[in-house]
């Protein structure tokens, strides 16, 4: 009986001590609640994602624009992987049977002429800049589109300005469309298709956060979903002209809000081509993954080539990356490196770029210097640009904790103009 009782206690102490730990470490583990999987892979920057996630080869994305009436890609104005993926797309597209002709947000349709004679050969990529007024009606670094010219110079694409001269659509903003003359209403489009209904809060939020805007005021409300719905339905009328003109494919740049959920130019073309068809081609931030704001993604973190020579990249968890600076730049003068992150902008926690936007607003109307705290390693220093459009004035090296005056442009307090 003993031996019996033995052999018990051996054949279940196994089994009892398995109990034990279950229940020891059942208080310790819980049950983690995964996320759904929206992507499949960890992309890098410029890689092509699907509606599910997938990833996609620039083979896959020709393929798919192949028999597109209108290839529709969104960008940021300032964000260098932007202009990257939509010159590779050009690139690719320019080499199928069916090349696209290309049409633009950033040029007005009365330098369409300056357009038709760079197509003849009678003006050089260089000489763009000038002849189409880039940096007074524009803004926006020509150095970002130049590589845009010299793919459609070298596959004799046509281009055309798909947009209404900005000083129309800011005397609209300030005084009213019944305050524009005959020869300006003659840049108008034909028909000019309110928002979607669904994009209305968007537009609302980003009225908002415009400097001296209230969506509250009606007059100011108004104006301004008048002033975007020129813009897209311009654009629009000025695409399928392009695309009766030479019957090629249009490929259409122009700010991620006139793309997305085909709530902007893609539903005005419809009015006027009802059969086209059309591919959609957004950026993808990382963050929430929305499948219904395009047809196809692009992956491309939140990043811009600020005016004071730096390229900076918002952070998942706070703080904007400078991936690059350039010699001879403010940046480079205030003491900012690569490898660097921006935690504060005078005061304000620079959680993504609009942050940035805010403090640059702030301290203009303050008639105060910009100051960052800088984040390098284990270290973090203080430092400052100037006062924003004031002149460079001479700095030395910095040492920590210290504030550096230099120059900032007025331009860091505005944004893209990507509606």
């Amino acid at each position: 009986m003993k031996y019996k009782t033995t052999r018990t206690v051996l054949r279940k102490g196994p089994v009892l001590l398995l109990l034990a730990l279950t229940l020891t470490l059942g208080a310790c583990v819980k049950t983690i609640q995964h996320p759904r999987m929206d992507v499949t892979f960890l992309p890098d920057k410029g890689d092509f994602i699907s509606k599910y996630g997938d990833q996609l080869s620039i083979d896959e994305i020709t393929a798919m624009a192949k028999g597109k009436d209108y290839i529709l890609i969104g960008e940021g104005h300032r964000n260098p992987v932007d202009h990257s993926v939509q010159q590779q797309l050009l690139a690719a597209l320019a080499a199928t049977e069916t090349p696209p002709s290309v049409g633009l947000e950033m040029i007005a349709v009365d330098m369409q002429p300056v357009l038709n004679d760079f197509g003849k050969g009678q003006v050089e990529v260089d000489a763009l800049e000038e002849e189409l007024e880039w940096s007074e009606r524009w803004g926006f670094s020509y150095s970002l589109f130049r590589g845009l010219f010299e793919i459609t110079q070298r596959n004799s694409l046509p281009v055309a300005g798909l947009n209404v001269p900005t000083r129309i659509t800011r005397k609209i903003s300030k005084e009213g469309i019944e305050s524009l003359t005959d020869e300006e209403r003659a840049f108008l489009p034909n028909e000019i298709v309110p928002p979607a209904n669904a994009q209305v809060p968007l537009l609302d939020s980003i009225l908002s956060q415009h400097k001296g805007k209230d969506k509250d005021d009606a007059t100011q409300r108004e104006r301004f979903h008048l002033v975007q719905s020129i813009w897209d339905s311009k654009m629009a009328e000025e695409a399928v002209r392009l695309r009766k003109e030479f019957d090629w494919p249009v490929m259409v740049i122009a700010g991620g809000g006139h793309v997305e959920y085909a709530w902007g130019i893609a539903r005005r073309i419809r009015r006027h081509d009802p059969a086209a068809k059309i591919l959609t081609i957004m950026p993808w931030r990382g963050g929430e993954f929305d499948d219904e704001v395009a047809d196809v993604f692009f992956y491309s973190p939140d990043t811009y080539v600020s005016r004071m020579g730096a390229t900076l990249t918002a952070q998942p968890a706070g703080g904007l990356l400078v991936e690059r600076v350039e010699r001879g730049s403010r940046a480079e003068k205030a003491g900012l490196r690569p490898g660097d992150v921006l935690l504060e902008a005078s005061g304000i926690r620079l959680d993504h770029l609009f942050s940035l936007h805010i403090a640059g607003a702030k301290v203009h109307k303050e008639d105060k210097e910009l100051t960052f705290l800088v984040q390098r390693g284990e270290d973090t220093y203080s430092t400052s640009v100037g006062k924003l459009g004031k002149r460079p004035s001479s700095s030395k090296k910095m040492k920590k904790s210290e504030t550096m005056p230099t120059k900032a442009s007025e331009a860091e307090t505005k944004t893209d103009k990507e509606q």
